[in-house]
């Protein structure tokens, strides 16, 4: 068997994020805002903030900060990119 490389695994489940992910914004446009579906499913379940952090160099100003959005197809897609990455080559 062959040894697979981390920084594989974590580009792999990065993609499984997005496209869960995307699924998911998608299904949320489809359905109305109040459908049930949608607050258990496209709502997303765990927020996390970063940020915004300036860098002032005084003739520019730069900000950072991102912000991390999981919902119940980020998590879907987590999964499969897992099992893609482990039976997969």
């Amino acid at each position: 068997m062959r040894v697979k490389n981390v920084g594989i695994l974590i580009v792999t489940l990065f993609v499984g994020v997005l496209i869960g992910g995307a699924l998911g914004q998608l299904l949320g446009l489809l359905l109305p805002s109040e459908h049930i579906v949608t607050k258990a499913l496209v709502n997303p379940l765990i927020t996390y903030d970063a940020g915004p952090w300036d860098l002032n160099l005084i003739i520019l100003l730069i900000t950072f900060g991102f912000k991390i959005k999981f919902n119940f197809f980020s998590i879907l897609g987590i999964v499969g990119a897992w099992y893609y990455h482990k039976y997969s080559y």
